[in-house]
């Protein structure tokens, strides 16, 4: 038996499974920290969330590991970095050797369910079915009208309440919802569009902006109907993958860049141990996996490289936090995806403090100082040599230390294919 699992099997005996608390884990795919009112969006489309912000420890500054789906939810749930566990591109599944929560806590006595709304979470695509007692993937929606490869808010919802009705009530639960909604293409949804806006008139630029807020306003509402019916006592963490560039920097999408549009997440934690109020703690996306498990009253795994959320004294000061990107896409020929899968990261960021510094292959360095330059738009990497080359070790030495682990490419069908295409994951 695996180190980590005698470690659970030896606090089993210290609590009974029904004396644990109901954990939910909520995560909206690609919602920018600032696309919600409490970061700041006027007007909101996230009342509900906002609510919930105001019963939470909400984390001003939280950056994913990744800008993409499933290597984002495989770094969150293993707390170990992408190019360490293997899942570096959606397709590319989280190596077996690594636990991940939801296995800890099925040990740990809970019922573990899971409602999955976007094909790069299917269980073959991510490797994160693992530990679940029921990873419900049924999608039945079209991207781009090519192939059934998501799921709507309120459908996602009404699958959560049923697995809730019909969980075993002798045991605690923890339940994964995942909602795709503001994913592209984005989509106008009746009676959720910005107060006095015309879409259709808008430039396409500001259309565009004011669908995404539509998405993220229907999300809202249908993941309040799954908060409002929650039993009491449940604890609950929310948390996007990633965020989104509304062309800021000239893009649109996610999955390519390390600007802080596509890195900086929300993330609220509601339980006993999180007094409500907003921290200022850089807060990572490989703390999500130890916290959830202290929510449960669980220990870190041996191996997870993140921080308990609820604990993070003596943490913050000169905390250096890293992110990277393998461009987003795997390919269709099968020996090129292996190689994709071993290859280097195409963009890498380390942020120390207000700092931020960005490497590129083949591009000169870029360093952002983040508390007059929000934006990251004045690189500073001449005026100040030294911390560049400082930050640029610290990088170095950290994928030194970390690693890089060749990951098998899941065995895509058809349908696999088409849907990654749809989704722009897949050359």
């Amino acid at each position: 038996m695996a180190a980590w699992a005698l470690a659970l099997a030896a606090l089993l005996a210290a609590g009974a499974a029904p004396d644990r608390p109901n954990v939910l884990f909520l995560t909206a795919d690609t919602l920018r920290a600032d696309a919600l009112g409490c970061y700041g969006a006027s007007p909101s489309p996230t009342p509900r969330l906002d609510r919930l912000s105001g019963e939470a420890l909400l984390f001003e500054d939280c950056l994913c590991a990744v800008p993409l789906t499933g290597p984002s939810f495989g770094a969150m749930l293993t707390s170990v970095p992408p190019r360490a566990n293997g899942a570096t591109h959606n397709a590319l599944p989280v190596s077996p050797e690594f636990p991940t929560v939801p296995e800890a806590l099925q040990r740990a006595g809970y019922f573990t369910g899971c409602v999955q709304s976007t094909w790069t979470l299917k269980a073959k695509m991510a490797g994160l079915h693992r530990g679940f007692d029921r990873y419900d993937e049924d999608f039945h929606r079209k991207r781009w009208g090519i192939v059934n490869a998501e799921r709507p808010a309120d459908e996602v919802t009404d699958a959560a309440l049923r697995m809730l009705e019909e969980r075993p009530k002798d045991r605690p639960f923890f339940l994964w919802a995942h909602y795709i909604d503001p994913h592209a293409p984005y989509n106008l949804h009746r009676g959720f569009a910005p107060p006095g806006a015309n879409v259709w008139r808008l430039p396409p630029r500001e259309g565009t902006r004011a669908r995404y807020w539509s998405e993220a306003a229907f999300m809202d509402h249908h993941l309040g109907r799954l908060l409002d019916a929650l039993p009491p006592d449940t604890m609950v963490l929310f948390v996007a993958d990633h965020g989104e560039s509304l062309y800021e920097h000239g893009h649109l999408g996610h999955g390519r860049h390390v600007y802080h549009d596509n890195l900086r997440v929300p993330l609220m934690i509601r339980a006993p141990g999180a007094p409500p109020g907003r921290s200022a703690f850089p807060a990572h996306g490989l703390d999500i996996g130890p916290t959830l498990l202290a929510l449960a009253g669980l220990p870190k795994l041996p191996g997870m490289q993140g921080l308990n959320l609820l604990d993070t004294a003596g943490y913050g000061e000169g905390r250096v936090r890293f992110a990277e990107t393998y461009g987003g896409t795997v390919t269709r020929v099968p020996g090129l995806r292996q190689a994709l899968a071993s290859g280097g990261p195409t963009h890498q960021t380390a942020v120390e403090g207000n700092w931020k510094l960005i490497l590129r292959r083949g591009q000169s360095p870029e360093l952002y100082d983040l508390a007059g330059d929000p934006g990251e738009r004045r690189n500073r990497f001449r005026d100040l040599p030294e911390r560049v080359n400082r930050m640029t070790d610290a990088l170095g030495g950290w994928t030194a230390t970390v690693g890089e682990r060749a990951a098998e490419p899941a065995n895509l069908t058809a349908d696999d294919r088409a849907a990654l295409e749809a989704l722009g994951y897949l050359k």
